[in-house]
This record gives C-alpha cells, structure tokens and sequence, in this order.
C-alpha cells in the first residue's frame, strides 16, 4: 500500500467509525489471515459479532479500469477467504459494492451512503424449496463422486426430507444443517457418521510406557492430553487448511477458539487386530521396553462429547475423498447460490482426520470434550516432552462406571525389562488397589484385570 492510500484508508476509517461503531459491529483495520500459500491482510474487515461482514480494498483511485477490474479480484478472493456477505472497492469517493445474495450483478456502483445502508441492514437471503433440492442434488452428486465406494452415506442420502434440514444462517452467511438434537444422535452427526462408517469394535489396545502403566495404576487414574501437544503439530488446523486453504495459528485465532480447542483430550489407540505387533512395539511403547494396554469399549458411555472412532487418513498423493466431498459440497453451493454450506459439527469431527504421513498408526482415537457432567479427578498443565509445547491434561478415574473405555489387559513388552518380576508384581500391585478402591468406595472396577507377556520372543 502507497502513502497515499494508506491517508485514504485511514480517512475511510475514521469516516466508518462515524457511522457504523454504533451499529453493533466491530471494525478491523489491516486484518491479517494466513493461508497455506501466503499471509492476506485485508485493508478493512467490519464484523458482526465474530463473523466477517464486509471486506474492502482500498485504492488511491479507480478512475483507471484497471485499477478496477483487479481490486475486484481482489475482493472476491477476500470473500472467498473470510466468508463475509459483501465486498467493497473504494478510493473514498467512488464505491462498489458486492452482495453475494445479488451475485448475478457483480459489482454495482454506488454512494457511501447506500454502502452503509446496505451493511447496517442487511436484507435477508432468498431461500426456497427449490433452492434446498438443488442443494440437495449437489450432495448426492458430491458423495457419488468422492465416496462411491461408501454405501452407508450414498444410502443415507436417498432419503428426500433432508430438505428440511437444509437452512440458511444470515449472521454466518452460510446455508447449514439445522438440528433440534444437540446429541450424538443428530442430523449431522449422524452424516459424519456415515462418512466414516460406525465404529463398532469392541476392544482396542494402546502401546505406551512402563512408567505411564505404573501412574495409571498407583494413582487409578487415566490421563488425556490436549490436542495442541498432540506428536502432529499440524494437526490443530489439518482440516481448516484442507478444506479453506487457511491457516491461522494459535496467536491469531479468536480468544473463544482457543478456549475450545484447549478442552479437547485425546489418547491414541489401534484396532485389538494390532494387539502384540512388533511394529507398533518399536515405535509407541519405547522400543519395546514399555507395555500394550487392551481397552474394552463401553458404548452406552459414548455421546456428543466422548466418542470413539477410527482415523481417517489422506493417500500417498495427499489427497482425502472424505474432505474433498465436503469440500465439493461447499464450492458448488457457492457458486449456485452465492453463499457456501457450513458443517457444523465438523469441529467435533474434525480431530479424526489426519495426513498420510501417519498411516501406518491405523490409529482409533478416543476424543473427550471436557463437560461438568464427566466429573473429572483433576485438570492441570503440563511442558510437553517431545515439543516443549505447554499442554492442558485432564484425569479420569481409571475404569470409572461412566468412562467409554475399561483397560481389561496389560501386556508386558518383548524387552520389558524384569518381564516376569514385574509380570508378578503387577498383579499384586492389582489386587492391593481393588482392596484400596472397595475401602474407599471409588468408582473404579479392575476385576478381571489380566497382566500377560508379549508372544514376540525373539525381539532384544
């Protein structure tokens, strides 16, 4: 930006603030977002609550159609970024404005105050059944395409009164599945559900640390960490950046985003046929040395904030037919109606999507959302040992009547040091904690706890 627009651009913000700072919205002058590509800034974004209204690029002067015909690219790209509803080219005198509920008209020529008009009342989208059963059309052409080999959501989406789930949300700028269940049972989830096909194994197993057996056992307790210290740095913004092609980090996301992402637990399991396999010994359990807990899955505990399901990973090439739907069903939306599709729930589902990179975990992942009603024993901060990253915790109580997964099996690594000592004395160490836990009165059950040895002997 020249000297000269950056006057402009102040004089242009002052003159806002006279007449839309009393409106409700909140204006942001050089407003940074980061895409995988490039950092944008964006001259000026007015926001109505969190959510982008308006965008607009600031320019010396458009009497040059050039000047013109690029600050709208601009403009439109900003759009596509922020999800705003309308973008404003200016030099402070001349004004075009673009509403993406007027799309056939592009840009229109207009005065400020009809651009502050149009911004402080915002007319409400048309929407019609018309419009939902095309929008309709494009979901199904979208999974035929991208999950064709996915009977359970290509079924799912036969049924025609998905249409009145379809809405439109003026304040997000965004058509959405509306719900009246806020439970695992709703709409939504149930279509993510479908997308990665229920989940119904009955036991999972997970390779970790003597010393962490040892914690969980001597203080009956199971640790989560927070998503944020997870061994994928990338993983907090995988799918935002897949899906949007943005990236913000940690230090530019919204206070309310930062709160929410640090109420996420996760612990990393694999499928029960991974059980005592030399593979995941070498990596996950300290060469071996550590230990491969068996999890039965308790699944009348598992709901809206507690959930357990597998991984879905991208292929060699990086890309994921999963994401790509979605994403699929958002620009075709787009570009049909102006206005793109929000999954809502994708914020819960979102933590069970990972990189190529990763796939040899086939991991299952348990994923908690911290809630009063999960009664935790303790929640604190810890200095993550492979990142330096400071990372939440959260301890349940180990086996607890409510908690969806119940550790049924110990077995000791294939260079377990002591292997048959310490075989022994876990079992003891086990049966002075169900004494301790009936004396007490917890709620914790290791009846039928079972310590064993790996079968792999000739790993040292």
């Amino acid at each position: 930006m020249n000297s000269r627009e950056s006057k402009i651009e102040n004089s242009f913000l002052n003159r806002l603030k006279l007449h839309i700072e009393d409106k409700g919205l909140r204006i942001v002058g050089q407003d940074r977002w980061k895409t995988p590509i490039l950092i944008r800034w964006f001259d000026i974004v007015i926001y109505k609550g969190n959510n982008p209204l308006a965008v607009f690029e600031i320019k010396s002067s458009l009497i040059n159609k050039n000047t013109l015909a690029r600050a709208t690219d601009q403009v439109r790209s900003s759009l596509s970024i922020t999800n705003a509803r309308f973008g404003i080219v200016t030099d402070n005198e001349v004004f075009y404005i673009y509403d993406r509920n007027e799309k056939e008209k592009d840009f229109v020529k207009s005065s400020f105050d009809e651009v502050i008009g149009e911004i402080t009342k915002v007319k409400n989208v048309r929407t019609n059944q018309k419009i939902k059963r095309q929008i309709l059309s494009i979901i199904k052409e979208s999974a035929e395409i991208h999950l064709s080999h996915n009977s359970s959501i290509l079924d799912f989406l036969k049924d025609e009164k998905i249409i009145n789930k379809i809405k439109f949300d003026p304040n997000r700028n965004s058509y959405y599945f509306d719900d009246r269940l806020k439970t695992i049972k709703s709409f939504e989830n149930q279509f993510f559900n479908k997308i990665f096909g229920e989940f119904l194994e009955t036991k999972i197993c997970r390779y970790t640390t003597l010393d962490t057996l040892f914690n969980m056992l001597n203080f009956i307790s199971f640790r989560m960490n927070g998503l944020v210290g997870m061994n994928d740095k990338s993983e907090v913004n995988y799918v935002d950046n897949y899906l949007n092609g943005i990236q913000r980090p940690l230090s530019k996301m919204h206070h309310n985003t930062v709160i929410a992402i640090n109420k996420r637990y996760i612990t990393s399991c694999s499928k029960i046929s991974r059980k005592d396999e030399l593979t995941l010994w070498r990596l996950y359990a300290d060469d071996g040395t550590g230990v491969c807990l068996v999890f039965n899955i308790k699944r009348e505990n598992l709901n809206d904030k507690v959930l357990v399901q597998r991984v879905k990973y991208a292929d060699q090439n990086g890309n994921h037919p999963e994401l790509d739907f979605l994403k699929h069903i958002r620009e075709d939306v787009e570009t049909l109606t102006g206005f793109t599709f929000e999954f809502r729930n994708i914020g819960l589902w979102k933590h069970f999507f990972k990189p190529y990179d990763y796939a040899i975990e086939e991991e299952v992942r348990l994923l908690v959302i911290e809630d009063p009603s999960l009664n935790p024993l303790n929640s604190s901060w810890v200095k993550t040992y492979t990142h330096s990253i400071i990372n939440p915790f959260i301890d349940f109580q180990l086996n607890n009547s409510a908690f969806p997964i119940h550790l049924s099996e110990i077995i000791l690594g294939p260079k377990s040091p002591e292997q048959d000592s310490n075989e022994v004395q876990l079992q003891e160490m086990i049966r002075r904690k169900r004494n301790h836990i009936s004396n007490n009165g917890l709620d914790s059950d290791l009846k039928g706890l079972k310590v064993k040895t790996s079968k792999i002997k000739h790993y040292r």
